[in-house]
């Protein structure tokens, strides 16, 4: 949606524009006149109503929409999570964040405050669609019952993403962008991984089905998981993210898991810290073996909402005694 709209740099035509942008408007004139018409009618309708909406909350609250405070904004975000999709809040943000730009006005939504209830927001409406199921050990190990004798490369090559991307906890772009150079292989055939500066040493259960596949494929150089065609051929690419979805969602069907049960790239990190959990290892020790900056994550992945958002907080009061 973003475009290169350029602000207003005449005092008065900007003054005037201020004005006009300051009280609810019936159509979208103003609209197409602050972005030059370089977007489609329904986008600068939905601006129109986007903008509307925020000047009646500006005006519940006794609140100056143009220049708006990042508050205001906080609050009204809240507000409209209660009943819109994160689509929705998104796009409230960018209608915001563009008046205030083409006004030359300071934008609240690049604010600290205003980035972190978004990020609160996608935490929270990720579980309303799309939030992943947990690959397990469990999962992992019925696996390797089904497809550690197969000597099929597709069934080889899955069966050692599986286990690597689990023990590893890794995300889907380390998985892909794993070269032959980032794998350590001792006398004794265990693995270590190089993923951005870490080493990460796998079991012997990983390290057998990761060997399976290098000699299976016979990769002595380039990347070490790789696109497989109809005819059984190993190539030369890397896999990309869907294809790591796919890969998931396939171990999900080979397990004959409930229709709505549907694992994915993510599942894996979801899975490993619920496990780890259950182990006994703190949301500390979880962010830190996940490699995750913040325990922000980790906590929504087992279910302690309230230490994610508590961890939010804390992240926000020190982002605000830092100005």
């Amino acid at each position: 949606m973003a475009k290169k709209i350029p602000v207003i740099e005449n005092e008065t035509i900007c003054g005037a524009s201020i004005a006009d942008f300051s009280s609810v408007a019936e159509n979208i004139t103003i609209w197409q006149r602050l972005t030059h018409q370089q977007y489609a009618k329904n986008t600068l309708v939905a601006f129109k109503n986007d903008w509307n909406s925020f000047l009646l909350f500006c005006a519940q609250h006794n609140s100056s929409p143009l220049p708006a405070s990042a508050e205001i904004v906080h609050r009204y975000i809240e507000k409209m999570a209660l009943t819109r999709k994160l689509a929705s809040l998104k796009r409230y943000i960018v209608t915001i964040g563009l008046v205030h730009r083409c006004h030359a006005l300071p934008n609240p939504c690049l604010s600290n405050e205003i980035k972190l209830a978004m990020h609160k927001q996608r935490l929270d409406k990720h579980d309303d669609y799309t939030n992943a199921y947990g690959f397990r050990d469990n999962h992992l190990h019925e696996l390797l019952d089904s497809f550690m004798r197969s000597t099929k490369a597709k069934d080889v090559r899955d069966m050692a993403i599986w286990a690597m991307t689990f023990e590893a906890m890794l995300k889907r772009s380390e998985v892909t962008a794993l070269t032959i150079n980032d794998v350590e292989v001792t006398a004794d055939g265990l693995i270590t991984l190089s993923v951005n500066d870490n080493l990460i040493a796998l079991s012997d259960v990983a390290s057998d089905a990761v060997n399976r596949w290098l000699t299976l494929a016979m990769i002595d150089s380039g990347f070490v998981f790789r696109r497989i065609d109809r005819h059984n051929n190993i190539g030369d690419n890397p896999l990309d993210h869907s294809s790591i979805y796919r890969i998931f969602r396939r171990a999900s069907q080979e397990l004959e898991l409930p229709t709505d049960v549907i694992f994915s790239g993510q599942s894996p990190r979801v899975g490993a810290s619920q496990d780890l959990a259950d182990a006994g290892l703190s949301i500390h020790q979880i962010q830190h073996q996940g490699r995750w900056r913040s325990p922000a994550m980790p906590a929504q992945y087992v279910g302690q909402r309230a230490k994610r958002d508590n961890t939010l907080k804390k992240f926000a009061e020190k982002n605000s005694n830092n100005k």
